[in-house]
């Protein structure tokens, strides 16, 4: 896993790399799901959650996250200490996406702060992909459309969330090596940015 020990754990190092690993019994999901909802056929259902979820997964998680983490460093990247519940609430979620390191208690706010992620990854790839499946299939019902891109996202982010944390108590070395360069960069776009944005707000 990538930490950063002096300037915390951005988490979309955490959770991205495994995200990708999911993509297969991902899309099967959702592709089993805009058949049964959308009635098409499977080479179509295959195709079209096949591309959606490559969107969400390699755009728009890192996205949203770069947003937060963005946000988080330039207005909330203060430690405030885990001294109290008011306090620990406010490190496991409002610095959920570059957690202050707290080293001794990484061991469980890595995992809440997996899960409060979730949430918000969640929303944005309904948004997403309803977006691409709704141009794939104009002639489709809306409420259809918008049925599949909740209830398949609601079960596929299980399947993610449950791969982001066994791979927290597995050997993943390889998989971070592999992962390096395009997590650096999402991160060290956030970093850059953040410290943009804070001279000059100063200057």
């Amino acid at each position: 896993m990538q930490l950063l020990a002096d300037a915390g754990v951005p988490m979309i190092a955490v959770y991205w790399p495994p995200a990708w690993l999911a993509l297969i019994p991902v899309i099967t999901i959702e592709a089993y799901w805009a058949r049964r909802v959308l009635a098409v056929t499977w080479a179509n259902a295959f195709g079209s959650t096949a591309l959606a979820n490559l969107v969400s997964t390699l755009v728009g998680i890192p996205l949203a996250w770069f947003v937060w983490a963005v946000l988080e460093l330039r207005f909330a990247g203060s430690a405030m200490g885990l001294n109290n519940p008011a306090e620990s609430i406010y490190a496991m979620t409002v610095q959920a996406a570059w957690l202050i390191p707290y080293e001794d208690q990484l061991w469980w706010l890595i995992p809440i702060a997996a899960i409060v992620l979730t949430v918000v990854f969640f929303f944005a790839s309904v948004g997403i992909e309803w977006a691409i499946m709704r141009s794939i299939f104009h002639r489709a019902k809306g409420s259809a459309v918008r049925r599949w891109a909740w209830t398949g996202n609601l079960l596929s982010y299980a399947v993610i969330l449950l791969a982001v944390l066994i791979f927290l108590y597995v050997p993943r070395a390889s998989l971070d090596r592999v992962s390096k360069v395009p997590v650096n960069f999402v991160i060290n776009a956030a970093w850059k940015t953040a410290l943009c944005l804070i001279r000059r707000a100063s200057g």
